[in-house]
């Protein structure tokens, strides 16, 4: 590539595994991974970003591989002190979390923007790349199932993604903005690919596209978007993508998942298991480029094939 700048747009764990694959496999300084903040909640007084998080401690090899979640070595004296005094806790911060969200809060509270705070926590932790939040005002994942109404949080660790859901909003993101480091990331002319990493389409996608103007952008922006599947052999990565797509009546195939955002991508990258459905995905969606890589991410190895791959094909589709 004669470009070298490579964006990732990215939701939680399966997005910070693709971005640690990139980071390796490029100049990591090279790199902008735009996170989802639809996450985003108060929890014990305190303004938790888990997405940002997710990649702020995957970068820096912080990340807790086993539970999937969280720090690496992580104590858990305050939230067991809260139950000590009666608190039903259901939503657990270890103790560095905690003081990661704690000076997150206090320098909110003190008028700092989240893309500030974002890139002082990634320069702290070594982290070579940028990051940046969707946008800095918050925007607030709803759920409407067919039991009433929840926040993300409620739903998917509380009552643990059980309720269906029928509807999914994004409260606030109407008067969101694209912060001028996100414009600047995707009209950069040394742009080379931007890769949506296989993230869920509906959780972790659509909030980012939500933000006024992003999803033109990205649509506008001079590289190849490529995208890359959530679903593999009929069944999610990881995660609730395949109840929700069968909820909303949707096919649970990489076909139908590219369908959801096809608006935004050149190019998409479905699991080589499913290579019987490229008939089908190019009858569909005639005018997407498609190819197939191994998409599961099982170590660091597989993690940078799958970004060479991303790359390489972003580097095929710019110069057809």
């Amino acid at each position: 590539m004669s470009r070298k700048k490579v964006i990732a747009v990215s939701g939680g764990v399966g997005g910070a595994k693709l971005s640690q694959g990139l980071a390796a496999e490029m100049d990591a300084s090279d790199l902008t991974v735009i996170i989802n903040t639809g996450d985003d909640s108060w929890h014990y007084g305190l303004f938790v970003t888990p997405d940002i998080d997710t990649q702020l401690y995957t970068l820096s090899g912080r990340a807790d591989l086993d539970r999937g979640w969280g720090r690496s070595g992580e104590t858990w004296n305050a939230m067991n002190a809260l139950r000590e005094l009666g608190e039903d806790v259901w939503f657990n911060l270890g103790d560095k979390d905690l003081g990661l969200n704690l000076l997150r809060t206090a320098r909110l509270a003190r008028g700092d923007r989240l893309t500030d705070i974002t890139r002082d926590f990634a320069r702290a932790f070594g982290i070579a790349s940028t990051l940046l939040p969707m946008c800095d005002q918050p925007v607030s994942t709803q759920l409407r199932c067919t039991d009433g109404d929840y926040d993300f949080h409620d739903w998917f660790v509380a009552h643990k993604t059980k309720p269906e859901v029928r509807d999914v909003r994004f409260r606030g993101a109407e008067t969101a903005e694209m912060s001028g480091e996100v414009r600047a990331a995707l009209f950069d002319p040394d742009l080379a690919a931007v890769i949506i990493c296989p993230s869920n389409p509906y959780l972790s996608i659509a909030p980012v596209l939500a933000v006024p103007g992003l999803q033109q952008a990205l649509i506008d922006c001079p590289a190849p978007v490529v995208g890359v599947t959530p679903v593999v052999g009929g069944a999610a990565i990881k995660g609730p993508t395949a109840e929700m797509m069968r909820g909303f009546d949707v096919p649970v195939t990489a076909t139908s998942a590219a369908e959801l955002h096809a608006d935004i991508f050149d190019g998409y990258i479905i699991d080589e298991r499913d290579s019987d459905q490229l008939p089908d995905f190019t009858r569909r969606l005639p005018d997407l480029a498609v190819t197939t890589a191994d998409t599961m991410m099982v170590d660091l190895p597989a993690k940078r094939r799958l970004a060479r791959a991303a790359l390489d094909f972003a580097d095929e589709l710019a110069r057809r």
